[in-house]
């Protein structure tokens, strides 16, 4: 089995990885092609274009940033889809999805989504949680593939349907960030014991594993190598705003959200880690 992985930055790098290891054909384009580099090395063919990567293979990944950027790739004038499966694994609105798969329907290709949970160190490892949204019976025919990059791939429903899951996870991640980092100054600014506050949380319901994730993040004020940088949470943050009103789910909530997120980029930490929007809370009360 052919395949083909567009886009091989933070994610799709070693999920490219993943599939070399497996033994699988693998074709590869990225818009910046240092960052394939060690894939060719690996036995990836790299392709100038991301039209001549799409036609080589019969499986067509898609791990790239934003919808816009899928857009420049299926819908190419000249592109033949025709027999190919099209598995766009990013964050997008559930709309735009379902406007991707007629596109894609209507070159006679077939379309999945299948948006992940985990960050770079889980697609190294194979422990992503897949979400796949798309036909069941496409789904058990590619589950095998998926499994390279996550044990148990999860059949969601229909086209749409996990990239509004993805949307909700990805709503608690900003949530969680904001809500600890409030937290955490407060602790803080008060010189309450770092130490006893997080062992009370520990031992509480309130308590997420990223809290101690990103503990020393917080506490050192690194945020540089991120596994997901601020800018891109910010731009799934909206697209959760987007999502809320097409529903009619009250966004009040998520828009705060965004606008510390907001704060957090014009505050220069675009291309840091998300968990630097901490910074934003922080120094607030310092102005």
């Amino acid at each position: 089995m052919n395949i083909t992985v567009i886009g091989t930055g933070l994610m799709g790098y070693p999920m490219a990885q993943r599939l070399l290891k497996a033994q699988y054909k693998v074709s590869v384009y990225n818009r910046t092609v240092e960052k394939t580099q060690g894939l060719r090395e690996g036995g990836a063919i790299v392709y100038s274009t991301a039209k001549e990567a799409v036609e080589a293979g019969e499986v067509i990944l898609l791990m790239l940033t934003d919808a816009q950027a899928v857009k420049d790739v299926l819908y190419h004038d000249h592109i033949h889809l025709a027999g190919k499966i099209v598995i766009q694994m990013g964050t997008i609105a559930p709309q735009e999805s379902k406007d991707m798969a007629r596109a894609v329907e209507n070159n006679k290709g077939y379309y999945a989504e299948c948006p992940v949970l985990g960050s770079r160190h889980e697609a190294a490892e194979g422990k992503l949680i897949l979400m796949y949204g798309g036909e069941k019976k496409v789904f058990e025919h590619y589950k095998e593939l998926l499994s390279c990059f996550g044990p148990q791939p999860k059949y969601i429903g229909q086209v749409g349907q996990a990239a509004a899951l993805k949307l909700a996870f990805n709503q608690l991640i900003a949530a969680h960030a904001s809500a600890f980092s409030v937290s955490l100054a407060l602790v803080l600014k008060n010189e309450i014991d770092i130490t006893q506050f997080m062992t009370i949380l520990r031992d509480s319901a309130l308590y997420a594993p990223m809290f101690d994730k990103k503990l020393s993040n917080w506490l050192n004020g690194r945020y540089e190598n991120p596994n997901f940088p601020t800018k891109h949470l910010l731009k799934d943050v909206k697209l959760v705003v987007q999502a809320c009103r097409l529903v009619g789910v009250d966004e009040t909530v998520v828009e705060a959200i965004k606008g510390m997120f907001q704060n957090a980029q014009r505050e220069g930490l675009a291309e840091l880690d998300y968990s630097s929007v901490y910074k934003v809370f922080y120094q607030k009360s310092e102005k």
